[in-house]
């Protein structure tokens, strides 16, 4: 080999070293360079709707001084994966709902308001769970909202509009997932039936039984389930917020996912894909409630953590996605003044931890507070309120009157008067604020571990979170 031959082959090799190295530095810890990942044969699709990283973040730091305890998302999927950000705007509008979003997590395309899984230019594309299930995959769908609500039902259906139920179940119906956790019975049961909405005599319960699907309406039926297709329906419509549910007969999100897993895992050489939503969370910016969004978030982490464990054990074939659909309330901790006399830096005041411990002292959500007060409330019924659920807590003559009036808080803030009255007053002792109660068009964080998690690296659109999902999905063969 002659001197300038081995020359050339050095420089040759060097340059290969420089252009590979990247990727194997950028790979996550604990798997392969993306070159050699296969594709994921078990799928976890972690949704926090109107989760934005301010939610997460105020649990994280309420997880940190109250319970001294990390997260899951944080300590594990974010720093052994990728993270990544996402934006929200929906096809005709610069802020999105949930059904405009989830059908661009779902099917890869900008969709408008109020539609499910048809793309804003009329196009019917695949899901990611229509995709899996073509493949051989088991699918499941598990939800603390409706089972039939928007977020859950664009991963299964084509509806122009997200409130005709009726067609949306009827998806279900056809597409047969494995399994479906959530609540909703309502829109299962015949007219005329207690606690049944539809508006035809159909059982749908009984038709879901009639294919093969095992029914169960409580925690502990859950639990006894041990194999094939199960609908589970725990409440008529949503399910409870954490900080209210009877823990001995509702399941959690938890709960739930402890139960996919089992059920999709069980005698499964093909794999699965399967959705899990807190819609909790959107429900609680919604109304404003911060104590409900802390709890709710937990919980939702706390699941995270039993995929996490999973993928432990299936390094090479899990990958884990959490993300949200869009983030509601505008929602962070701030300085503000302490009265109206100065705007000097004496009279200001910011949230501190002190104050994680007076959101900790909240029992009920503020769904339960509005219920305990009735339509028509009258002041000594606030006031015995107050004194019974918000102890140390101060709530404003204004604040007061609009709970008795029922008027909005403002134009932004309008979705419910007592609850975002309520929300307000939390807010305002604890220097914590909301921007509005409804959607915002910030960008959502994804994070996400395992095969092909390097996909979901850096600022995207949310449609390019559908798209690189099912070309995973399409990758190579089922296992």
């Amino acid at each position: 080999m002659t001197k300038r031959f081995r020359r050339l082959l050095i420089t040759a090799l060097a340059a290969v070293a420089l252009v590979a190295a990247p990727s194997i530095i950028e790979s996550p810890a604990g798997q392969a360079p993306s070159a050699t990942a296969s594709a994921p044969k078990y799928v976890f699709i972690f949704l926090a709707d109107g989760g934005g990283t301010t939610h997460m973040e105020i649990t994280r730091q309420y997880n940190r001084h109250i319970h001294n305890e990390g997260m899951v998302i944080t300590d594990k999927i974010m720093k052994q994966g990728t993270l990544g950000l996402l934006t929200t705007h929906a096809g005709d509008y610069l802020s999105t709902d949930s059904a405009a979003a989830a059908t661009a997590l779902a099917s890869g395309c900008k969709g408008n308001d109020a539609v499910l899984g048809i793309c804003a230019d009329g196009t019917i594309p695949k899901t990611v769970m229509e995709v899996a299930k073509e493949k051989g995959m088991r699918v499941g769908i598990v939800t603390n909202s409706r089972i039939y609500d928007a977020s859950p039902a664009a991963f299964v259906s084509h509806v122009k509009s997200r409130r005709n139920y009726s067609e949306i179940l009827d998806n279900y119906l056809k597409m047969a997932p494995d399994l479906l956790l959530g609540g909703g019975r309502d829109q299962f049961l015949p007219q005329g039936k207690a606690g049944g909405r539809r508006k035809d005599e159909v059982d749908l319960i009984q038709l879901f039984v009639s294919k093969g699907y095992q029914y169960v309406s409580d925690k502990t039926e859950l639990e006894r389930v041990k194999q094939g297709k199960v609908l589970g329906l725990f409440s008529l419509q949503d399910m409870s917020f954490e900080i209210d549910r009877d823990k001995k007969t509702e399941p959690s999100v938890y709960d739930m996912t402890e139960a996919a897993i089992r059920l999709l895992s069980n005698g499964n050489s093909r794999g699965f894909a399967v959705l899990i939503e807190s819609e909790n969370v959107d429900s609680a910016g919604h109304l404003t409630d911060l104590a409900s969004v802390i709890h709710d978030y937990r919980e939702f982490d706390r699941a995270v953590g039993l995929a996490y464990e999973f993928y432990r054990n299936h390094p090479q074939d899990t990958l884990i996605l959490v993300t949200a659909d869009h983030e509601t309330g505008g929602l962070g901790f701030t300085q503000g003044l302490i009265d109206f006399t100065s705007t000097a830096a004496a009279n200001r005041i910011a949230a501190t931890a002190e104050d994680f411990k007076r959101i900790q002292s909240i029992p009920i959500s503020l769904r339960k507070a509005s219920e305990i007060l009735g339509p028509n409330p009258s002041g000594e019924a606030i006031d015995n309120l107050m004194n019974e659920y918000f102890k140390g807590f101060t709530l404003a003559p204004e604040l007061k009157e609009l709970i008795i009036k029922r008027r909005p808080v403002s134009r932004t803030i309008f979705y419910e008067p007592t609850t975002n009255a309520l929300g307000m007053m939390i807010a305002h002792n604890i220097n914590a604020y909301w921007s509005t109660s409804g959607h915002t068009n910030q960008p959502v964080f994804v994070a996400a571990l395992g095969p092909g998690a390097e996909k979901f690296r850096g600022y995207q659109d949310n449609t390019d979170f559908g798209k690189s999902l099912k070309a995973l999905l399409q990758r190579g063969k089922s296992h």
